[in-house]
């Protein structure tokens, strides 16, 4: 049979709110089939040498909130996967067979993917990530993650109010930049009169100088699904009256003051993590230990929230998925159906190296009055 390794993150959650107990203790290989415990799992990729990283870190938020939160009064097991997805389908069923009555996880795209297309998805399932449109999902799985294509929709729907009638997307060669250039048409063409078009980013500055006479004008705006890196290069290549938006990739954190600054006027979406220390959410769960940039501490507020959705989803069911809603580190996070948590970011811009919040409700209830 093939081998896996399970660690025990015994988080056991005391009833009347008495301190949370940790221990941690390896298992033998057997263990998840001698001994039959209710439990929660909790699938990350520890063992991949690409996303181990990404998985200790999501690890340590989901471990913050079980000790920040009043919980049900279950045990936590850490199931390790490489990101091999037999590996993972393989260790999900060994967790069912443990006992598991919920499992969060997995974390790659490709897990979730082999989590949905199986014919044996018993328990409640919080998967970390999305899945292909062209699958069918099970109902008892949900999705729940920090897909930047649901970023690039929000900035569509932001950008409406705006008075502009045609969107200039700029695009790189990157699987992710065509994902989000393709959530942006699909959100901004939904709305009748709404015209778009597509340009390749380049670093000939032949070419870089087309790109001002091109966005010059007055009745369009422009997306740049693009990185921070490529973003300043071409920001000093746009017209500066014209409207610029772009996702949280572009920021990198309040202390880069100069590369800031080369992306001034530029808005975007981020999660409160990063952007409102006064959130309550964010002031609730800060924590004053290690430095990490900001694709880990995105991460570990994904592990943040994730823990607080999963015990939304395991309370009695006084409310349906559908009235689950509440504002977490990483948005403001509803249920859209058939199955997935969207989150709803903050809205900011770069103005002359800081950082400024900006009121997106208002101006999204001012274009819906019209």
């Amino acid at each position: 049979m093939h081998r896996f390794f399970i660690t025990t993150l015994a988080l056991i959650f005391a009833l009347y709110g008495s301190p949370l107990a940790m221990a941690t203790q390896p298992q033998p290989d057997n263990a998840a089939e001698s001994t039959l415990v209710p439990h929660i799992a909790l699938l990350l990729p520890l063992e991949s040498p690409s996303f181990r990283e990404a998985a200790n870190v999501v690890r340590e938020g989901f471990e913050t909130a079980a000790m920040r939160e009043q919980a049900l009064p279950l045990t936590i097991r850490l199931y390790s996967t490489t990101d091999d997805p037999l590996d993972i389908l393989v260790t999900y069923h060994q967790a069912l067979t443990a006992g598991a009555v919920f499992v969060v996880g997995p974390l790659t795209r490709d897990g979730v993917s082999a989590i949905a297309s199986s014919d044996h998805l018993e328990v409640p399932t919080l998967a970390l990530n999305t899945v292909d449109n062209n699958i069918d999902l099970p109902s008892k799985l949900y999705l729940f993650g920090l897909q930047m294509e649901t970023e690039a929709s929000h900035i569509a729907k932001w950008a409406l109010p705006g008075g502009k009638n045609h969107a200039i997307i700029i695009s790189d060669d990157s699987s992710l930049s065509s994902r989000l250039q393709n959530a942006f048409i699909e959100r901004w063409q939904s709305e009748h009169g709404k015209t778009a078009e597509s340009f390749r980013y380049t670093e000939d500055p032949a070419k870089l100088q087309q790109f001002r006479s091109l966005t010059a004008g007055s009745n369009h705006l422009v997306f740049l699904a693009l990185d921070a890196a490529k973003s300043r290069v071409l920001r000093t290549y746009l017209d500066p009256d014209v409207p610029v938006y772009a996702t949280s990739q572009i920021f990198t954190g309040t202390d880069n003051y100069l590369l800031n600054h080369d992306l001034n006027g530029i808005q975007f979406m981020d999660m409160p993590w990063l952007l409102q220390p006064d959130h309550p959410a964010v002031m609730a769960y800060r924590h004053t230990g290690k430095t990490r940039n900001t694709d880990m501490e995105r991460l570990y507020a994904l592990g943040i929230d994730a823990f607080r959705l999963m015990t939304y989803l395991l309370q009695p069911q006084s409310q349906s998925v559908n009235e689950i809603s509440f504002d977490g580190v990483t948005g403001s996070i509803r249920f859209l159906p058939p199955n997935q948590f969207v989150r709803e970011p903050v809205a900011a811009q770069f103005d002359y190296g800081k950082v400024q919040l900006l009121d997106l409700q208002k101006d999204l209830i001012e274009h819906e009055g019209q």
